[in-house]
């Protein structure tokens, strides 16, 4: 019998995508063998705060965890004293360590796990690299690559360009800006699979999901608009874990002061006071 598909229209804050996107990579099958009998390496990030939480189960103040963020001042980190570290799993028990601590034995069976900054349609995810040495990414990726380790992108629609990525690398660079708002940054690519909303529902549903509008007022700015389509029991399902995640609150990420702050901001054409 052929079931008959509906549909349901969604609409999803960023808070509310990106506690989405964490049940969506929580429930990947190399995520979640990974976590049987593997590492999983989760780098800081405000997405990848939520995926902590639906990976572990537990609950963290997810503004600690990250470093790089974007404000309404501009690009910048997190004040440094309040900030989490990357987190280590190893079969199913967190171990403490540091990604440098576990780099040399990451293989094919254990997943890297890291936002990013940028999204472009043909899913290819970007992140901004404030270090001038690149930061994790900088330290890690070609060991990472060398050795097959999966790597797992989550990134919300919130961050979709209109150019390709390849396109915006060259034009970045943290010391290519003759002035930046707040902190000048470069971009690499990252290779992996990355996970929008789209593949998120896609992974926990068995649905299409497809993205038809975006913007808002009253908590909805930098929300997007979803139709979901898949057959009655599905979309059932779909719907009420939507709807369950409607009221995430926004995150709220303490920044780093500039008087204590070791990254390089330079404001050469007119110093900014704000």
């Amino acid at each position: 019998m052929i079931m008959e598909s509906q549909r349901i229209l969604v609409t999803l804050t960023p808070p509310e995508a990106k506690r989405l996107i964490g049940r969506g990579v929580s429930s990947l099958p190399q995520v979640r063998r990974a976590m049987a009998d593997g590492t999983v390496v989760i780098a800081p990030g405000t997405t990848n705060a939520y995926v902590y939480e639906e990976i572990t189960g537990e609950r963290i103040d997810r503004g600690r965890f990250a470093i790089g963020i974007v404000t309404g001042r501009g690009t910048c980190v997190s004040k440094a004293s309040a900030r989490m570290p990357e987190v280590v799993i190893s079969n199913g028990v967190e171990t403490g360590q540091r990604i440098k601590d576990v780099l040399d034995d990451l293989g094919p069976q254990d997943v890297f796990i890291k936002g990013a900054n940028a999204v472009d349609p043909w899913g290819n995810a970007g992140v901004y690299l404030g270090s001038p040495t690149g930061g994790t990414m900088g330290m890690s990726i070609g060991t990472l690559l060398a050795r097959g380790v999966q790597v797992v992108v989550p990134v919300s629609l919130e961050k979709l360009v209109p150019l390709p990525i390849s396109d915006i690398i060259p034009e970045m660079g943290n010391r290519r800006f003759a002035a930046a708002m707040r902190m000048p940054v470069g971009m690499m690519q990252i290779p992996g699979r990355v996970v929008t909303e789209m593949e998120a529902v896609r992974t926990l549903f068995g649905c299409r999901c497809i993205p038809v509008g975006g913007g808002g007022v009253n908590g909805a700015e930098g929300g997007r608009c979803y139709v979901v389509e898949g057959d009655a029991v599905s979309i059932e399902e779909a719907w009420k874990s939507l709807l369950s995640i409607k009221g995430e609150p926004a995150l709220q990420v303490e920044e780093e002061s500039c008087y204590e702050c070791r990254m390089s901001c330079s404001h050469k054409i007119t110093p900014l006071s704000y």
